[in-house]
């Protein structure tokens, strides 16, 4: 399904014809105004581009994101004072710019555009203007982990030395789709904006792989991880976004080592034979035969999530791939949908297929689509897009 036609995705592509629709004037006085420059006016193109960045982080909009922060780089360093706006800068940002709307209005096609070029000259104008010593160092990429060692962003040590500029302190913050956005009647933009009203998101992802599958215990949690940049104290910065200060992590840049090695994954469970049977879980019906089973959902009846997962983990333990069987109408919340995504991990490393017997109900895509999943988020952790999305 085109993505253009997401709630989200729409709203993010008004956002940058707004952010955008005088840059081109911004850029040019910029330019006219040298090295006495208006602060106000580039702390405006700079706003633009930082704010396109963390909205395509958001949208995995991968080459979107990588040219605004590009773009970011080099304004960082107009706007610090480390960099002249003359021609050759003013003309380089111009030309990022205008591709950087382009591949905006191309929605999830812009990342099949080749941006190579361009991202090289940026990174290239930016390092001509770098201390000999920083030269040599900006591209080191620094792993972001979590307490337990998982990286959750490897940056950059230019875009990081930019990020906690001021004396700003960083966090790696935790939030939760479904309990801390969907919940409490918010999208992840609305997040992004708050967050921004206090400091500055260095980088954003949601996580869909950490979902975990049906053989661990219940997860019910899609995380969407900010890296999070203020000088707000790390004793109150837990009280600006409500949040258990568990789930704030301050981030130690002295301290932070190499990306741990990535563990072997397990072979998967040849699955067992599958008997004939058929047994209810809440409003579900699993029946089974052979090596493959049916899971019907009542008419009407609400899609629970806890009852969706026992019926799938039992269609694992009979060794039966499963074609699901919802009505259109089928109501469905971002619990549910973790509960499809997980299954769809455990039953792929089964070799055991798990899709609809006819067409998803559509509100799957659409909690998809406002909690930012789309087809290809699913695809980059090896799901097919029909498991939420109508082909």
């Amino acid at each position: 399904m085109d993505q253009m036609d997401d709630e989200i995705m729409a709203m993010f592509v008004e956002d940058t014809r707004e952010h955008l629709a005088d840059i081109e004037a911004a850029l040019m006085d910029m330019e006219r105004d040298g090295e006495d420059i208006d602060e106000e006016l580039v702390n405006k193109v700079f706003r633009a581009a930082h704010s396109i960045k963390g909205g395509a982080g958001f949208l995995s909009l991968n080459n979107v994101r990588d040219l605004a922060h590009k773009l970011e780089n080099l304004l960082h360093m107009v706007r610090s004072r480390e960099v002249a706006p003359d021609t050759r800068v003013v003309n380089q940002l111009l030309a990022g710019f205008d591709r950087l709307l382009a591949l905006v209005e191309m929605g999830a096609a812009s990342d099949g555009e080749d941006i190579s070029r361009l991202l090289a000259d940026l990174s290239g104008l930016t390092a001509e203007h770098l201390a000999p010593e920083e030269r040599a160092k900006a591209a080191d990429v620094i792993p972001i982990t979590l307490p337990g060692g998982e990286v959750v962003f490897s940056l950059d040590a230019l875009s990081l030395r930019q990020g906690v500029s001021g004396g700003k302190n960083l966090y790696l913050v935790e939030y939760d789709l479904i309990h801390d956005v969907q919940a409490r009647g918010k999208t992840p933009l609305d997040v992004i904006n708050t967050m921004e009203s206090s400091g500055m998101i260095v980088d954003c992802r949601m996580e869909l792989a950490a979902v975990g599958d049906l053989d661990a215990p219940p997860v019910n949690r899609i995380p969407f991880y900010v890296l999070f940049a203020s000088i707000v104290e790390p004793d109150i910065v837990s009280y600006l976004f409500a949040l258990d200060p568990s789930r704030i992590h301050p981030v130690d840049l002295s301290a932070l080592d190499a990306a741990p090695a990535a563990q072997p994954a397990s072979e998967a469970e040849a699955p067992e034979p599958a008997a004939a049977c058929e047994e209810v879980y809440g409003p579900f019906v699993l029946r089974v035969a052979g090596d493959g089973a049916t899971l019907r959902l009542a008419a009407d009846a609400p899609a629970d999530a806890a009852a969706a997962r026992e019926a799938l983990l039992a269609a694992l333990f009979h060794g039966a791939g499963v074609a699901m069987d919802f009505a259109p109408g089928t109501a469905a919340d971002l619990a549910l949908l973790q509960v499809l995504i997980s299954a769809g991990r455990t039953f792929a490393a089964r070799g055991l297929p798990l899709a609809h017997a006819g067409t998803p109900p559509a509100s799957l895509a659409v909690t998809a689509r406002r909690a930012g999943i789309t087809p290809e988020s699913l695809a980059a952790v090896g799901l097919p897009a029909g498991l939420l999305f109508a082909s």
